[in-house]
């Protein structure tokens, strides 16, 4: 089994990558991260009541349902905040992810598509780590394409702190170019692996 990690900012084409790799390697599966996250919510009342105690009430909506929108909006606009949301949620996400890989341990490849892959610890588990990079302007670009207001793309983009850590990354794609540029400087670090 070979785990690759694929990091990047945010709409930098990370999780596109994560997709061309399961297209190459049809064999492949893909962690995201983010998915990880959202399904750790519902089934930890213990970590529902330390949101509502960091972040209060109004991050929850009917039912006592966790809204991710209005979470994402409290972290994004806060440093403090994120950090706080992160010493949470990283233990248990990385805890979640070492799950799955040993669930998935007869598969050939895995990826792990994850902006907090290095925040996390998730590089620990990687054989070869991606890092997608891409032009500030072409990130809000596809915000844009996701129907999200400025002020939401402001925020999404200027609220993300991620680490990098380049001294573990193996590869560096730059996603500056059309879909078809970016499936080929795949297919061509995949040859390398």
């Amino acid at each position: 089994m070979k785990v690759l990690g694929v990091t990047g900012k945010i709409a930098s084409g990370k999780s596109m990558v994560a997709k061309f790799i399961k297209e190459i390697k049809k064999e492949a599966s893909i962690i995201d991260v983010d998915e990880v996250a959202k399904g750790i919510y519902p089934d930890n009342p213990g970590v529902l009541k330390e949101l509502k105690d960091l972040f209060g009430e109004d991050i929850f909506g009917p039912k006592d349902c966790l809204v991710f929108r209005l979470l994402a909006e409290k972290v994004f606009s806060s440093k403090r905040r994120l950090m706080k949301l992160n010493k949470l949620m990283f233990p248990l996400i990385k805890k979640e992810v070492k799950g799955i890989l040993e669930s998935r341990s007869a598969v050939n490849y895995i990826v792990i598509d994850a902006a907090v892959l290095f925040g996390c610890g998730l590089d620990k588990f990687c054989d070869y780590i991606i890092l997608v990079e891409s032009p500030l302007e072409k990130r809000k670009k596809r915000l844009r394409g996701l129907s999200l207001a400025e002020d939401e793309i402001k925020l999404k983009v200027e609220g993300q702190y991620i680490e990098i850590v380049k001294d573990r990354v193996d590869f560096i794609i730059k996603n500056d170019g059309s879909k078809d540029f970016l499936f080929r400087k795949v297919k061509n670090i995949l040859k390398n692996i």
